[in-house]
């Protein structure tokens, strides 16, 4: 990994830098086959101010990742960064601009809680650094805050199934509904939290046009045997 060295605010591109590995560590231990190539972060510049993964025209290409996160708010790059490593893990130039993105951004929303529940349980006794070890409590309480947010539950006595049909044409026409995607994330994750082999499941994610029930089907049909049960039991979820 590679971190622009200045443009942080108060926080050191080294610093920076042993944070992001510790926070792929989280996702990468559970993957059977490693991320390859380098990746590339740097501070998002004025005129896009948005935490990006920049699309490769080749694998040859570095990984190019933008965030927003400033200063020493660890758990704010965290999170960014978590996000956009999912993108990199599910080879997202291959799925890039289909109508079932919204299910990839959704994971990658996803990706972000996993990380900071994991990184909180896991720092006070492996931080990067030993005076790190505190902030596991930011880190909890972040991922606590997001996953209390009104606006990304769903309507009491109300199944993710009932809500896919009210909104999954919404969802196929932009698929940055955050709110939306984050409502399909928090359901998942104790899936993925049961499971984290799961993960191995994103490189498999099919570029399909097909209708959510089809594409999930086409997505079983892709993953590894060993991962079938998983992809089954957030199918099942669907269903319900």
């Amino acid at each position: 990994m590679q971190v622009e060295p200045l443009g942080w605010g108060a926080a050191s591109g080294v610093d920076i830098q042993v944070l992001l590995i510790d926070v792929a560590s989280h996702i990468e231990k559970f993957l059977r086959d490693p991320v390859t190539g380098t990746v590339q972060v740097r501070p998002a510049p004025s005129d896009d101010w948005t935490p990006r993964s920049h699309l490769r025209s080749s694998e040859r290409e570095p990984f190019r990742i933008q965030l927003t996160a400033r200063d020493k708010l660890w758990a704010k790059f965290s999170y960014q960064f978590s996000h956009e490593f999912c993108h990199l893990l599910s080879e997202y130039e291959r799925i890039e601009g289909g109508p079932n993105n919204w299910f990839h951004e959704a994971i990658c929303e996803l990706a972000s809680v996993f990380t900071l529940r994991q990184m909180a349980e896991q720092w006070p006794e492996y931080p990067p650094y030993p005076n790190w070890a505190d902030y596991a409590v930011a880190l909890s309480n972040y991922a606590d805050e997001l996953l209390s947010r009104e606006e990304r539950q769903l309507a009491p006595g109300m199944t993710l199934a009932t809500w896919l049909l009210q909104e999954e044409e919404s969802l196929r026409g932009d698929r940055y509904q955050r709110a939306k995607n984050a409502v399909v994330s928090y359901r998942l994750l104790p899936i993925f939290e049961a499971t984290p082999t799961g993960w191995n499941t994103i490189r498999s994610m099919p570029a399909s046009s097909a209708v959510f029930r089809d594409y999930l089907t086409d997505w079983w049909l892709r993953v590894n045997p060993r991962d079938k049960p998983f992809v089954s039991n957030i199918i099942q979820l669907f269903e319900g």
